[in-house]
């Protein structure tokens, strides 16, 4: 056998190689892209899905300009609202946790360690 003959029996076998690779990966999807954000100053958008059970996909806007998170659901063609939330006074919080879990450090902690620390002394919001 020459050369020739072995270069094109490499070839053939690497392209049934390569089919069957593409035949056996037919069957898989690509990933679905789970999370995508965007916006500007004021309005930033994200998109999430819901539980494979729910079969919908959700929109999350928040305007920080007028304090609001608004949730859009689309199900079935449709594009509904699911929630509006102000959360103007959750902003005014240094922290919060249910009673019972409490985070770790607590944010006067941190303050006390990064003044001890020498840290500079911030203005509380």
């Amino acid at each position: 056998m020459d050369r020739s003959h072995l270069v094109i029996a490499f070839l053939a076998g690497t392209c049934v190689a390569l089919a069957t690779a593409l035949v056996l990966q037919s069957g898989n999807t690509l990933p679905q892209a789970y999370a995508q954000a965007s916006g500007s100053g004021e309005m930033v958008a994200v998109t999430g899905t819901g539980t494979s059970q729910q079969g919908r996909d959700v929109l999350f806007l928040v305007d920080a300009a007028n304090t609001r998170l608004l949730v859009y659901e689309y199900k079935d063609g449709r594009l509904n609202m699911a929630a509006v939330r102000n959360f103007e006074y959750e902003t005014r919080f240094q922290e919060w946790a249910p009673p019972g879990r409490d985070q770790k450090p607590s944010v006067k902690e941190m303050r006390n360690l990064s003044e001890e620390s020498g840290g500079k002394k911030r203005r509380r919001r």
